[in-house]
């Protein structure tokens, strides 16, 4: 059984992001998948003139918590086509605390699962591209993507339309086969 890290890129106290990814969390049936919430991961906003004072406990932290884990699952919500400032202020903050080239996700390439949901119809999907294309950079071999649009229409009273949770659950199985 490997194990498998969940976090959402957002900071939304009610991300719609979290709730994806803790919802593909429940779908894991061979593997065991621990899920963070990167907000209790607290890290200033990155410059070199911040860097320079050292580095945030919490990014030493995070970054040795991700290299106990042999997969990823992120869920990232999308911002004007892109990643969310908050995650992409951590991504940078991990990328310092490595020789330059080397993964930063752990010591090793890891197996990821890259996610997106949104109210809007593409569900985030321009963000997931542009994420896959630079995850090798990162650490990450994108294994499958899974952007889910029209999230208040699929997601009611707690649950997923039957047709979603279906393609949730099918998207898990493919990637826990490649894990």
């Amino acid at each position: 059984m490997k194990k498998v890290l969940a976090f959402s890129g957002s900071n939304h106290s009610q991300s719609i992001n979290q709730t994806l990814v803790t919802l593909a969390a429940e779908k894991f049936t061979s593997h065991e998948v621990t899920i963070i919430d990167l907000n209790e991961y607290e890290m200033p906003l990155y410059g070199l003139d911040v860097q320079e004072k050292g580095f945030p406990d919490s990014a030493i932290q995070l970054r040795e918590l991700m290299s106990d884990f042999d997969a990823l699952v992120i869920a990232s919500p999308e911002h004007n086509g892109s990643m969310p400032a908050f995650l992409k202020n951590i991504i940078d903050w991990l990328s310092r605390l490595t020789t330059p080239g080397k993964p930063f996700f752990g010591d090793k390439v890891k197996p990821v699962l890259l996610m997106s949901t949104s109210p809007g119809a593409t569900g985030g999907a321009t963000n997931l591209k542009s994420m896959a294309t630079l995850m090798p950079w990162w650490g990450g071999d994108v294994k499958e993507t899974f952007s889910l649009g029209s999230f208040y229409d699929k997601y009611t009273d707690g649950k997923l339309d039957p047709e979603t949770d279906q393609a949730i659950s099918n998207v898990i199985k493919k990637f826990e086969a490649t894990i």
